[in-house]
């Protein structure tokens, strides 16, 4: 009798330390924000965690209580979701435009636009994108794969610049393959004077427009683009962070954090040069 007392009372003991283990391991995950990010993505994000995206993840994790844990992926942004969330490496992916279905999104924490770079001293005083159909302007830097190659098309720059743009990637072969021109090589054809405009999203383009030696001026494009079928091309994005969808309960967190960390995360987005527009 006393055995089979022992034995229960073990077996209690086993289950109650089993528990109080799984429980512990559940709590050290709520106090987990895993949140994916590419070394390949300045200035949002990089290898040494220098992006802006890197600091407002950061942000977030202080106001939330929870510890930020940054799982580097060594690809293109555009993989984090596929490459991040889908395979649970991670539960969060900064700068997400508003509208992603692939996941819960918050509240969007900035809102701003696709961009003209040029140099002071030409003068180009351009805010619509058939602006850039000027006399004297017909070299223009840009990242593929975005509204850029649309608006070239729309003005008949298109043509002229694909040897020119071919360049930017040392004439690389982009059959099958995700090839991208970086954001600083952009600014800086435009800089040296090799490209007269160069047009990218905004914040892509701020860091490198504030720190280059020649003065260079950022101006936000004020009109969307509306091709020959009538569908409306947005170049106006609002955007917010992404949440797994089976962690809705994370995602109330974030936005409380994105609440009572806001004046924190517009200091970042200040210090960037980041131009924006109204959420509303």
């Amino acid at each position: 009798m006393a055995r089979r007392i022992h034995h229960a009372a073990l077996a209690c003991i086993v289950a109650v330390g089993a528990a109080f283990a799984a429980s512990a391991q559940a709590d050290e995950t709520v106090q987990k924000l895993r949140v994916c990010a590419s070394t390949k993505d300045a200035p949002y994000s990089d290898r040494n965690l220098k992006g802006f995206e890197n600091r407002i993840a950061a942000i977030i994790a202080d106001e939330a209580g929870l510890e930020l844990e940054t799982v580097l992926i060594d690809k293109d942004a555009i993989f984090l979701v596929r490459d991040g969330i889908d395979k649970d490496l991670c539960e969060v992916v900064m700068g997400i435009d508003a509208d992603d279905e692939r996941l819960l999104t918050t509240t969007p924490y900035y809102k701003t636009s696709y961009a003209f770079v040029s140099r002071s001293d030409r003068g180009f005083d351009g805010h619509k994108w058939q602006d850039i159909d000027k006399e004297g302007y017909k070299t223009f830097a840009y990242r593929f794969y975005g509204p850029a190659e649309t608006i070239l098309k729309y003005t008949g720059r298109y043509e002229y610049n694909l040897i020119y743009q071919a360049s930017l990637i040392d004439f690389e072969d982009r059959r099958n393959r995700y090839t991208q021109v970086p954001a600083k090589r952009v600014v800086d054809e435009v800089a040296a004077g090799n490209a007269d405009v160069g047009i990218l999203f905004a914040p892509e383009a701020a860091r490198y427009v504030r720190n280059s030696r020649v003065p260079l001026k950022l101006t936000l494009i004020s009109n969307d683009l509306e091709r020959s079928d009538g569908k409306i091309i947005p170049l106006t994005y609002a955007q917010s962070i992404g949440v797994a969808s089976d962690e809705p309960e994370l995602r109330a967190k974030i936005e409380k954090a994105l609440e009572t960390g806001r004046a924190r995360i517009k200091a970042v987005l200040d210090e960037e040069g980041i131009p924006t527009v109204p959420l509303s």
